[in-house]
């Protein structure tokens, strides 16, 4: 049980710092989460990709 919730924890950690990076990267070093193709800001840290890019044909 505690390994699950340690391996979570992680996961959690490691989603934050990918889209705080991705944030920085989008030169808003202030927002949380930014889209990985289109820049915009995201709310939350769960997704990398906006509503619209992820609809969008490529």
């Amino acid at each position: 049980m505690f390994e699950t919730q340690y391996n979570e924890e992680m996961e959690a950690e490691v989603r934050r710092l990918d889209a705080k990076q991705r944030a920085i990267s989008a030169g808003h070093p202030e927002w949380d989460n930014a889209c990985k193709i289109c820049s915009c800001r995201l709310e939350g840290t769960r997704d990398a990709i906006c509503v619209t890019c992820v609809l969008s044909p490529k």
